[in-house]
């Protein structure tokens, strides 16, 4: 136990610090339980969740076509053109779509193609970009937490604990759309007056220069490939249970996300089939590989049974208050998410879920699993490491706009980030109440 503790708390330093690739971190920390062992390699390969990783390559590949056809940068800017380019609706509009997109796909494909846009266009109405992006990255956060696919802490939950696309979007779906409309009003609010500056200092000039931006065409078979196949990902996520049990096929998250992209890509021609597969291994494999890693960490503790004892614990601690420990899942682990990076706090917590469902008087499985997975979703908002996402929105505006640093980015997100996780558990509390989870 000793062992897998140590060895998981040196690689979570390093993956913390960002100093180092994370999946080669994740990699030699797995590697580390093998020889010193922890985990046999057959062990080993039975904690990698391969539902997840199949999950995420086939939404990576069926993301990289539509990114290769510009479909995002064109969906952005239409959304631009239709406000009339008035700063005020303009800010409404990009934080409104980084939460809707980010419901989708990948938080971190949303703020690349965010980020650098909103760079552009605030540099041309003379607006500082930095609340705009913090407001996209902590709407991209806060939508994402409505759906399985939406943020990562919520696919590991959900194919760990045996949750779905239809389960999420009817039970973290509401709360999240209310949470992320309450966000769009703060940061609203607290921006207005920028806003109406930038408002009066709107020239013709300026329109055309944005007009501009829009030259790139869209790759039209691409666009209509793409969406093809991510419609039908996205309607085999939602009904692929009732298709299990109408075929009798093993139809299950992964083979829902895999199979249409691979049909996508095969009708890609051979060019462009090169391309999107060159992207998903320059840009994606090392996702995969580190969530790979990290399940083999997690394993190591799972396996001398960490787990098992914090649930006994924590069990222990709550007897007799359910609620209490519904949220101190949604505000501990959420907190943390601040501070260490969600994807394996999400990991290392399925386990203790699955553990404290064992115990009698303990609440019901599904209310912890919401309670959990949005609070790490909005927690992960508080620093520039909380999420994925909070990492390439920041370096994207410190490598292209200048110095931001931890202070500024706490000062605009904090507030925020701290009354929709008040609202969501105030939510959560009600659903625990009326027995509807």
């Amino acid at each position: 136990m000793l062992i897998a503790i140590a060895i998981f708390v040196i690689a979570y330093g390093f993956i913390a610090s960002e100093k180092f690739p994370r999946h080669w971190v994740a990699l030699l920390g797995g590697l580390a339980l093998l020889v010193f062992g922890v985990l046999s390699p057959i062990e080993a390969l039975g904690y990698i969740n391969w539902e997840t990783l199949g999950l995420l390559a086939g939404m990576f590949a069926l993301v990289a076509i539509l990114h290769e056809a510009g479909f995002f940068k064109w969906l952005a800017l239409t959304a631009v053109r239709k406000v009339n380019y008035h700063p005020s609706y303009l800010f409404i509009a990009l934080v409104v779509l980084s939460a809707f997109l980010a419901m989708w796909m990948d938080s971190i494909t949303v703020m690349l193609f965010m980020a650098a846009l909103t760079l552009q266009l605030c540099r041309l109405l003379k607006i500082d970009p930095v609340p705009l992006i913090i407001a996209e990255v902590c709407a991209a956060n806060t939508g994402g937490a409505a759906t399985l696919v939406g943020d990562p802490p919520n696919v590991i939950l959900g194919t760990t604990l045996g949750f779905n696309f239809a389960d999420f979007i009817t039970h973290t779906g509401p709360i999240s759309a209310i949470a992320s409309l309450t966000l769009l009003i703060v940061f609203y609010l607290v921006n207005r007056k920028a806003l109406r500056d930038a408002h009066a200092a709107l020239t013709d000039e300026v329109v055309r220069e944005i007009e501009a931006l829009h030259n790139d065409p869209l790759h039209a078979q691409l666009t209509r490939i793409g969406l093809i196949g991510f419609g039908s990902a996205v309607v085999l996520l939602i009904f692929h249970h009732g298709l299990t049990e109408l075929t009798h096929l093993p139809i299950n998250a992964a083979i829902s996300a895999l199979v249409p992209a691979g049909v996508a890509l095969l009708c890609l021609s051979i060019h462009d089939r090169r391309k999107i597969l060159l992207k998903l291994v320059k840009d994606d494999v090392e996702s995969l590989v580190f969530f790979a890693g990290l399940f083999v960490l997690i394993g190591g503790l799972e396996k001398v049974e960490v787990f098992e004892r914090m649930a006994e614990m924590m069990a222990a601690a709550t007897t007799g208050s359910p609620q209490s420990l519904v949220m101190a899942l949604h505000w501990g682990p959420g907190i943390l998410s601040g501070i260490l990076d969600n994807v394996p706090l999400a990991l290392a917590m399925s386990y203790v879920l699955k553990d404290l469902a064992a115990h009698p008087e303990m609440p019901a499985l599904a209310l912890m699993v919401w309670s959990l997975a949005l609070g790490m979703d909005m927690g992960g908002n508080l620093t520039p490491i909380g999420a994925s996402a909070n990492v390439v929105a920041y370096s994207i505006m410190e490598k292209h706009h200048g110095p931001v640093g931890w202070k500024r980015w706490l000062s605009i997100a904090a507030p925020p980030t701290l009354i929709v996780m008040i609202l969501a558990s105030a939510l959560v509390f009600v659903k625990g109440q009326i027995g509807w989870y």
